[in-house]
């Protein structure tokens, strides 16, 4: 611990009212080790808290601003960085996922390359608007959501194979009104929609069972998948090459809506 926390923890115990007994209980109660005697321990500096702990008494003691209080600016004397202890926190927290929910991991990777290229832009637009009256990069940093995404797996021709165990990622996709009705996006695999819909296109899709006739769904019939208009005895294709692709007409095979599709990502 560096010299100084301990003091200040106790300076701040006291200003607040709590008696080392009762902080002693608290954290006990949320499952950490620490007696009255440990407590002591970490204001004589002695000994340190675990990150947990340390932020259970930040919050009991009333400490806003962590960094400020205990004179944090992110560095050692010889310029190398230094974690505080809400940083070594999320560290061990992503390690465990790291260990236990790989998927999750990349989730958080997406949103940490994601948020740390739109701090970038900040951080520019700062820069611009120190050294100029105008600012017309300000309004380029687009919010976003992140949806499941199945590659490239909606069929616009004969069909596409669809299993349930297709691996999937999460991608970031601009959050309008139209992406928040969305539950996943599907990859566009053929050319049967263009003039729509194009070889590559990513769409965003609300899950139903039930598309109305004249609105693009994605369908399944067995293991195949299509993007088309739902026609009144067909599944449609908008290319007007019908020899090349042709309407998907109902056989004695099951066709089932899995969702409508709602437009194109970035609509």
């Amino acid at each position: 611990m560096n010299k100084g926390i301990g003091k200040i923890l106790k300076e701040s115990r006291i200003s607040s009212g709590i008696s080392v007994k009762e902080i002693s209980d608290l954290l006990v109660n949320k499952g950490y080790k620490a007696s009255e005697s440990t407590i002591y321990s970490w204001e004589n500096e002695n000994s340190q808290p675990t990150p947990g702990a340390f932020l259970v008494m930040c919050d009991a003691y009333g400490i806003k601003n962590i960094l400020t209080t205990f004179g944090y600016n992110g560095y050692k004397e010889d310029g190398s960085i230094q974690l505080n202890m809400k940083e070594v926190d999320m560290v061990e927290k992503y390690r465990f996922i790291s260990t236990n929910s790989p998927d999750g991991a990349s989730v958080v990777d997406t949103v940490l390359d994601r948020e740390y290229s739109i701090a970038e832009k900040l951080k520019s637009q700062k820069y611009n608007e120190d050294s100029s009256t105008s600012s017309p990069a300000a309004t380029s940093v687009i919010p976003m959501r992140f949806l499941s995404y199945y590659q490239r797996m909606a069929s616009a021709g004969s069909g596409e194979f669809l299993f349930p165990d297709i691996p999937t990622e999460v991608i970031p996709v601009p959050d309008t009104p139209l992406s928040r009705r969305a539950d996943f996006v599907i990859g566009v695999n053929g050319r049967s929609m263009e003039d729509t819909y194009f070889d590559g296109d990513k769409v965003l899709v609300e899950k139903t069972q039930d598309v109305p006739v004249g609105k693009i769904g994605i369908f399944i019939r067995g293991s195949e998948c299509f993007i088309k208009e739902a026609g009144e005895d067909r599944l449609i294709s908008h290319n007007i090459d019908k020899k090349q692709y042709p309407d998907i007409i109902p056989d004695e095979r099951r066709i089932d809506a899995i969702g409508i599709v709602l437009g194109k990502v970035g609509e």
